[in-house]
């Protein structure tokens, strides 16, 4: 449970995912507004996205916490969004650093998890395990022995336990994920009825 680990596992885990928040963040810049838009200013409206996950927990952030912050402010929806968006490829891009990476990846997390709730309609599996890995890089013993904070503060290494210890936590993780996904797929009848179908297309006449 507690191997001896050097932080190498950290530093490949902090670069990429702030290469996937940066490249996340980009690619969704053109259709930023009008996905996370409300009704009549977005292509679909986060209100729907929203009213799911405040059934599932009220708690769940959301971008309509941060709109709301922002009307007590006078400041409109449309800059607040791009504002989350700013901050949203500032975080990726001082992960990718390893510039001030707990607080990156603690706005890297919440802003992330507030694109895919109030976009839950559009979202899939990668965003759940975006979010996941955002959330255990935030609790990591950062900062790792390759990032600037380390060259600037000159931090001790981290205790070689608690690397191990974050490690197995994710690896575990990991597993009972895809354990229960492989078994749901196992057990659900949409999986064999369409692997029945799948061998039925190629089965030859």
């Amino acid at each position: 449970l507690l191997p001896f680990e050097s932080d190498t596992w950290l530093t490949v885990f902090r670069v990429g995912l702030g290469l996937q928040v940066t490249v996340y963040s980009l690619f969704l810049r053109t259709d930023w507004h009008n996905l996370f838009g409300s009704s009549g200013k977005g292509l679909v409206g986060r209100e729907l996205g929203e009213a799911i996950s405040s059934f599932e927990s009220p708690l769940i952030p959301k971008f309509d916490w941060l709109i709301a912050f922002g009307r007590n402010l006078k400041v409109s929806e449309e800059t607040v969004l791009t504002l989350a968006w700013v901050a949203l490829l500032s975080a990726g891009g001082l992960l990718l650093l390893g510039l001030l990476c707990r607080p990156a990846a603690i706005v890297a997390w919440f802003l992330h998890l507030c694109a895919a709730e109030s976009g839950g309609l559009l979202a899939y599996g990668a965003d759940s395990f975006m979010t996941t890995a955002l959330f255990y890089l935030m609790l990591s013993p950062l900062p790792d022995c390759a990032s600037f904070d380390h060259w600037v503060t000159k931090t001790k290494p981290k205790n070689p336990k608690a690397l191990g210890f974050w490690r197995r936590v994710l690896q575990v993780h990991l597993c009972f994920v895809y354990f229960v996904g492989g078994l749901a797929k196992f057990l659900g009848s949409g999986w064999w009825d369409g692997s029945n179908l799948w061998r039925a297309l190629i089965r030859p006449p």
